[in-house]
């Protein structure tokens, strides 16, 4: 595959260690106008990190846990520093360790009219769908609620997923049928590439045309058709997309993102960036 490397990506980054050193840097959606200001909490179980933004006209922050998005905090009408919330959740986040990851649950508040993430009965985190939402948000809270619990669950000690039929649900959420959650079956990390020029238009391996603008990417061995989740370890971008050809064949990436892709994760520029791909199944 063709590649283009037009510059490097650069981040400017504020840390700050507690505990262990670490740095972390990973995901927003596309739309999400990124401002570099970040703040990283490295613990000896825990690693955490913030990066505060603009979200359409507010501003927000994002917890992420070992490279990977949690939760997005968005400032109240009369709030102008979510981070402050942000704060408060990474602090009790940071002395979790994997043993606690299983004990982690989520369930509808009807006082508080919102979710609670808990270990053993104390609050982790609060989901409201306003003002707490999932960074890659399904725009419903519920679903919200239980694909960060488990998101938290698997990062923290790989726990089993936790299905909508376990939790105590938002009274008009648990009526209505519950839309499957997006499953990782694996999870591998290494340089993405991306091509299209040279080959919109022409047949892609799996005999479809390739359209480089659509949300698609070539893999060496996984099925075609397979959805994957490509999360920029840069920047925290990450876009799902389906496999549809085959490659990349240069030594040392993984896989290879159409400029569609490539735009919404922000490597674009780069021409190649580290990431985890996440494998979602069909």
């Amino acid at each position: 595959m063709s590649q283009k490397f037009l510059g490097s990506l650069t981040a400017s980054l504020v840390l700050t260690a507690l505990g262990t050193t670490a740095a972390i840097a990973q995901t927003l959606p596309p739309s999400q106008n990124v401002a570099a200001n970040s703040a990283t909490i490295a613990t000896t179980s825990t690693p955490t990190r913030i990066l505060t933004h603009k979200l359409g006209d507010s501003n927000a922050a994002t917890l992420y846990i070992r490279s990977i998005p949690l939760l997005t905090f968005v400032a109240a009408p009369a709030q102008n520093d979510p981070a402050q919330a942000a704060n408060a959740v990474a602090e009790r986040l940071k002395a979790l360790n994997p043993n606690d990851a299983n004990a982690i649950t989520v369930g509808w508040n009807e006082a508080r009219q919102a979710y609670l993430m808990t270990l053993n009965g104390q609050e982790l985190a609060l989901v409201d769908g306003k003002q707490t939402i999932l960074p890659d948000t399904t725009r419903n809270v519920t679903q919200d609620a239980i694909q960060a619990t488990n998101r938290l669950r698997r990062l923290l000690g790989n726990a089993a997923p936790l299905q909508a039929n376990q939790l105590i649900l938002r009274p008009e959420a648990a009526a209505a049928p519950q839309a499957p959650e997006q499953r990782t079956v694996s999870v591998q990390r290494g340089m993405a590439s991306w091509y299209g020029p040279g080959f919109h238009g022409r047949l892609s391996a799996s005999g479809e045309r390739f359209n480089q603008n659509a949300m698609t990417a070539a893999h060496r061995t996984l099925p075609f058709g397979t959805r994957v989740r490509v999360t920029n370890r840069n920047n925290g971008q990450s876009a799902i997309v389906r496999i549809n050809d085959r490659g990349p064949f240069v030594r040392g990436r993984i896989i290879d993102l159409s400029v569609g892709a490539a735009k919404q994760i922000g490597m674009y520029g780069s021409g190649v960036a580290p990431v985890e791909v996440e494998v979602l199944g069909r």
